[in-house]
């Protein structure tokens, strides 16, 4: 089966995304986005196998952000903050579906990070 990078692919929309989520994107098993809540971004406006700091390649996301997101309601009542614990999740996120893409198999799921910190 080839790649969605094979097959020129270079943009999702939530509808793919949430596709993903099933398990229908990159066949069973391979690369399956969390469900709503847990998805962090709506769309992916590009994605390249090139280019990027290194040269490895990158994927530009969105989320829309709106008041009645789940997190606002209690990360900080009154004064809302998307947690930083999910803005990392969401990076992770995107590596797994990039690995997908680009044809790699496995579930693309992070099991673990050694340090972070946020600033």
């Amino acid at each position: 089966m080839a790649s969605l990078l094979e097959k020129g692919i270079h943009s999702f929309n939530k509808e793919d995304l949430l596709a993903c989520s099933r398990g229908e994107l990159f066949g069973k098993g391979n690369s399956q986005l969390p469900a709503p809540n847990m998805l962090m971004f709506d769309r992916i406006t590009e994605i390249s196998a090139e280019g990027g700091k290194h040269g490895l390649g990158f994927v530009t996301a969105e989320l829309d952000i709106n008041p009645d997101l789940w997190f606002f309601e209690c990360h900080f009542p009154g004064d809302p903050v998307m947690p930083g614990c999910l803005g990392l999740d969401a990076m992770w996120q995107l590596v797994g579906f990039f690995l997908g893409w680009r044809g790699g198999p496995g579930k693309g799921r992070a099991l673990g990070v050694s340090k972070v910190k946020f600033q």
